[in-house]
């Protein structure tokens, strides 16, 4: 039998490591381990009258009164005019960006944006008129704005739209966006009739705002913004997203996203799992797990700051760590970037020890930022993160003191030592 690939035992030691405190999943608010929120599961699908399949895709069968009466709950949910659901945050941005931009329309993007997003982007209509601009720069968003409005005289006179990308919380560098900032400034220079901002709130929901429904809402910003993206698989800890739009681009999207119309459509019990978990984020027991978030998060920082002054950042260090509050107002977002030329080891160290660590590493991440992703969690406990800080400067110090013999050994031993290397 041949041996295992690396991705194979990463799976295997996933599954098998969850003793040591959950530091890498999306299940921010620990949801998944609360055990009442189980049998209170299994209470609601044993009332459910449907359970299984859907019948078919939303073009055919699969839009049945449950589907609709879903959308409409979220609808009134979120005070928005229309409400999508699709089957995954992915499934959304590939039809949304795939499909609702029109032939003479512009897209303007975070350069950091999800790959589901730019993946919408490549089959889009428009995609030789994308440009993504600087991650959280206000001043390049502005530059870009201008050279636009020049190059695509039909924006401005009302005949085409610009569509403008970001997320709220970024995923992958844990940061906020400036969304004020850049919301005021798309308002200041495009037509309100030319301007369509989107804002994908895949890692604030549940984590933010009234009832855990969004960083917009935390900021009073939500009825700035056109569309919106609330996949439902981090925080929710289910399957499936809503996209809340303009009731233009639901008509429109329902009649020509293909990826949208021709999937077969949620389940019902799948229906039932993400109202379920939806109103459980919405509970006085997940505003106690929020604040605990909040307050976790603010000791890790502290903590592994503290714990690695001595250790060189280009061993081990929080990627992009003077912005980490740049633009939170005081908040600090739960995933930590942990950079380490040497993630796939640090990763082989942290699965040794009990941890369920994935290393991120080129072309998941560009060249030189490689990294763990650290994911702090409600359900985590200050003895956990202490005993996780200590193990991330015990590596730290090994590959300190791994380079110092290195460097020792090709002084003492010269060329000939290197050639054996």
């Amino acid at each position: 039998m041949s041996p295992r690939s690396a991705l194979e035992a990463s799976m295997i030691t996933s599954l098998e490591t969850h003793h040591a405190g959950d530091f890498f999943s999306n299940d921010y608010l620990s949801i998944g381990k609360l055990p009442h929120i189980r049998q209170e599961f299994l209470n609601t699908l044993s009332q459910t009258p449907s359970l299984f399949g859907s019948t078919g895709s939303r073009a055919i069968s699969g839009s049945t009164p449950h589907h609709i009466e879903l959308e409409q709950y979220f609808k009134e949910q979120f005070e928005a005019e229309k409400a999508m659901i699709f089957n995954s945050g992915y499934i959304c941005n590939l039809t949304f960006f795939g499909y609702a931009p029109q032939m003479g329309d512009v897209i303007l993007y975070d350069e950091f944006v999800h790959a589901s997003i730019h993946d919408g982007l490549r089959i889009s209509r428009v995609k030789e008129h994308t440009f993504s601009f600087s991650h959280n720069s206000a001043s390049d968003l502005e530059s870009k704005l201008k050279r636009i409005l020049k190059d695509y005289p039909a924006i401005p006179s009302g005949l085409s739209t610009l569509f403008i990308v970001i997320e709220s919380v970024y995923s992958m560098e844990g940061d906020f966006s400036p969304m004020e900032e850049l919301i005021a400034l798309v308002e200041k220079y495009v037509p309100s009739r030319s301007a369509h901002i989107v804002v994908d709130e895949a890692h604030s929901l549940g984590l933010y705002g009234p009832a855990g429904k969004g960083l917009l809402r935390e900021w009073r910003l939500e009825k700035r913004v056109h569309s919106v993206i609330f996949p439902f698989t981090k925080a929710v800890n289910f399957i499936g997203c809503v996209l809340t739009t303009t009731p233009t681009l639901y008509q429109y999207l329902s009649n020509y996203g293909r990826s949208w119309l021709f999937t077969t459509s949620l389940p019902h019990v799948d229906l039932a799992g993400i109202r379920f978990c939806f109103e459980a984020i919405q509970t006085q027991e997940a505003d106690q797990l929020r604040k605990s978030v909040a307050k976790l998060s603010h000791l890790f920082l502290k903590m592994f700051l503290e714990s690695t002054y001595d250790i060189p950042k280009e061993v081990l260090s929080i990627l992009n760590q003077e912005s980490k509050d740049l633009h939170g107002r005081g908040l600090v977002a739960p995933v930590f970037p942990i950079y380490t030329p040497q993630p796939l080891a640090l990763q082989h160290y942290l699965n040794k020890l009990g941890y369920a660590a994935r290393g991120l590493a080129h072309p998941g991440v560009p060249k030189g930022t490689e990294r763990i992703r650290v994911v702090i969690h409600g359900g985590n406990t200050e003895v956990q993160i202490r005993q996780f800080v200590k193990s991330l400067r015990a590596w730290g110090l090994s590959q300190v003191s791994l380079t110092t013999t290195g460097q020792s050994s090709l002084v003492v031993g010269g060329p000939g030592t290197l050639h054996k290397l």
